[in-house]
């Protein structure tokens, strides 16, 4: 176990990132392995997806404990349902207020537009 880590380089951040850039880069680089994932399995016929599940696991516990379960729920769906991979067609997220019955539709195109579809729900629940 001496040699564990042994070839491993990790880039240290010359400054601290604010939080909209620290989740932005982290929902990018998880929906990039979850795509890498994905298509190698299709490619190969080896399932890396069960492969990968456990640090899957890990990274949505984290994002569970950062952000609490409806907006992690939103973001596991951005990483693995928004988005056909092979057609390109994004999908809408449908959401509603449950005290004034407001629905309303969204397309989230990328990493920021699910940030601010997530600051307005969190900001009109608490309006409420």
């Amino acid at each position: 176990m001496k040699n564990l880590g042994k070839h491993l380089i990790l880039k240290k951040r010359l400054s601290p990132l604010l939080e909209k850039d620290l989740f932005c880069e982290i929902v990018d680089l998880y929906e990039d392995k979850a795509i890498r994932s994905t298509f190698l399995t299709n490619d190969t016929g080896i399932n890396l997806i069960e492969y990968n599940e456990d640090f899957y696991l890990i990274i949505e516990n984290l994002l569970y404990l950062k952000y609490g379960e409806w907006k992690t729920e939103i973001i596991s769906w951005y990483i693995w349902e928004r988005k056909d991979h092979i057609t390109g067609e994004i999908g809408l997220m449908e959401w509603s207020n449950s005290k004034t019955d407001e629905v309303k539709e969204v397309i989230i195109k990328c990493s920021e537009d699910l940030w601010d579809i997530l600051e307005e729900i969190d900001k009109k629940s608490e309006d409420e």
